[in-house]
Formats: C-alpha cells, structure tokens, sequence
C-alpha cells in the first residue's frame, strides 16, 4: 500500500466493545461458550505514519482491570492483534501505522471470564474497523459479525483461534448468544445455540485468580470411555433441550466429568460455590472457563438474590474474597460503539 493511502488512515477513530464470555458450562469442554453483557470498551486512534522500513508507534492507556499491570508498549497483545486486524483487512505495511489505544477494562483478570480473548478480539476487530471493513454504518452500536464480509469474519475468527489456543471464548466474543465452535475437515467453524428467554446468568466471581496454563496442566492426558461418553451425552442432550426451549438444557450440560473433577483437587472451593447455587434454587451451575468464576443458571428473577447470596456465602466460608452479580446474556458479540474520520 502506498503511503497516500497509509496516510488516509491517520485520523481515524474507533471505539469497539467485546462481551465477557463464559467457556465450558460443564460438558462442553473447548466447545461451548457464552457471552455476557458485560464489556471492555477499547478506543483506537491512527496518530501517524513511520518512515518505510520503520515499525510505527504506540501508547496504551489502561483503566480499570489490569491497571498497573498490564503492559503499555508493544508487548501488549492489543499491538500485534491490531496490526493483523488491518493487515486481514487488506491494508498492508500496518506495521508501519502508529496508534493511540484508550482500553477500559471492566473483565476480571485469569477469573474464568475470557478477558484474554476480549482483548484480543477487540484489536483485532478494531484493525480491520479502521481499514473500512464495516462501510458507512447508519445505526450504532452496530455488531461486527453483521457490519462485516463473512469471509473477513472468518480471518478474524481464524487469527483469534490461533492466539487462544482453542475457539471457545473467541467466538462468543465474536459472535454473541452460546456458540458451539470447532474444526471441520480442518475448517473452523461456529454455531449458534438457542438460549431461552428466561435465562439470567448469575455469576460468583471471586478475588481468586487462576491462570488458565495451571488449570489445563492439572488435567489428564487420557479419560475413561466411559466419562468420554458420558459427556458427549449431556452436551447432546443438553443442546437439545435448548433448542427446544427447555432451561433445564443448562443442567445437562453442567454434569461433567472431563474437566471440573480435576481441577477441584486444585480449586477446592468450587464444588462448595456450585451446591451453594444449585441449592438456592439456581438450574446449573458450572466452573466458569478455567475458573475462579462459577456460573449459575438461573430461571425466575425471584431466585437470584438467594442465589447471588448463597454463592457469597460459600466464598466467604472459603476465604477467596469477592462477590456474585447478574448478567444478561449478550446477543450482539463484538461490535463498533462509535467511529470518527473516516470522511463522507
């Protein structure tokens, strides 16, 4: 790309959202996830242009969740993920752009809640934002999975794949609603699942954090057939049910045996935080990712303070710190809030 059409991108502005996302929700290990309206808000400006040859400039803000944490140069994952947005996007030399990042985050970090994904997903999708991949948009907040050709939608998936590890939190970062994602004949691909409408997830999220690279070294290599099948039946059965319109489809997939038995040798306050919700009336309630966060399903409105406050309680008699708060599940995934200089 030409440096005139480099400098046509200087100016220009965007602000994206990104969902938390829960993965798992018990059988569905690196399958399923489910997005949250809960979100980080990230605001890209292109400041200038380096000399060719010459790798442009950066300088991150953060406020709120990781502040004082994370890093503010390069090393941000943000950096690289937005060079790749745009370079997905058909603008080549990105490198050479120098940006401005503003990120506001609202995620829980290493608490089972995809704030790695967010973050990533939400340069990435904003890189390809300030390329024009959206066009003119009338309304906003507008989703990017709808704003965006299909196929730059599945680049963008790809690359978020290929960060994560796994396509769980990505997609639903991505795409919204509970997602189903995995590889076929070595394409990936995404489906969406139904959600009933009187679905409210609650959500105890404890001071706890839990890096995801511990949770996955304490599982086995190797599973039982039968636990094998096991799952593969309450997943099926428990999407069925879903799509029927059935809540209860939440119970089903939270019987697991691959995952959360392991990982309670290592988190032993979960199963204590997941009877807790089931016995104040909660439908499920499911190790949230890799933890510390614990997911419950809830069916009635008049439930959820006794369950909010039951999951409390099971945190302070475990001494972890930390709180429970109701959600609405987020049907949008990421989307573009608002955008500047891109001309008539």
């Amino acid at each position: 790309m030409s440096d005139e059409q480099l400098k046509t991108l200087i100016g220009r502005s965007v602000t994206i959202s990104v969902p938390a996302t829960v993965a798992n929700l018990g059988a569905g290990y690196d399958v399923l996830a489910l997005a949250l309206d809960y979100r980080n808000e990230l605001t890209v400006r292109v400041s200038g242009l380096a000399l060719p040859g010459a790798a442009g400039d950066i300088s991150i803000v953060v406020e709120g969740e990781g502040l004082s944490e994370l890093p503010t140069d390069k090393s941000n994952v943000m950096a690289g993920a937005l060079v790749r947005g745009l370079t997905a996007a058909g603008v080549a030399d990105a490198d050479r752009l120098s940006f401005e990042i503003k990120a506001l985050n609202r995620i829980p970090l290493a608490r089972g809640l995809g704030s790695s994904a967010a973050a990533f997903v939400g340069a990435l999708f904003a890189g390809a934002a300030l390329a024009g991949a959206s066009g003119s948009i009338d309304d906003l907040p507008g989703s990017c999975a709808d704003l965006f050709p299909d196929d730059l939608t599945d680049r963008l998936f790809a690359a978020a794949d290929e960060y994560e590890g796994h396509p769980d939190n990505a997609s639903a970062a991505i795409f919204g609603g509970l997602v189903a994602s995995a590889r076929v004949d070595g394409v990936l691909t995404a489906r969406l699942i139904a959600v009933p409408e009187e679905t409210i997830p609650v959500v105890a999220i404890p001071e706890l954090r839990l890096p995801t690279s511990g949770m996955r070294a304490v599982l086995p290599n190797k599973v039982p057939m039968e636990d094998a099948v096991h799952n593969a039946s309450r997943m099926a059965a428990g999407i069925a049910a879903l799509e029927a319109g059935d809540v209860t489809g939440f119970a089903l997939l939270a019987d697991d045996r691959l995952h959360q038995p392991y990982r309670a040798a290592k988190y032993r306050a979960m199963p204590a935080l997941i009877a807790a919700a089931v016995g104040a009336g909660a439908v499920s309630a499911s190790l949230a990712g890799a933890g510390s966060s614990v997911l419950a399903i809830v069916d009635d409105a008049s439930r959820v303070r006794a369950v909010a406050a039951a999951m409390e309680a099971a945190i302070s008699t475990a001494q972890i710190g930390g709180g429970a708060l109701r959600f609405d599940v987020d049907t949008d995934g990421v989307r573009i809030e608002a955008y500047e200089g891109f001309g008539a």
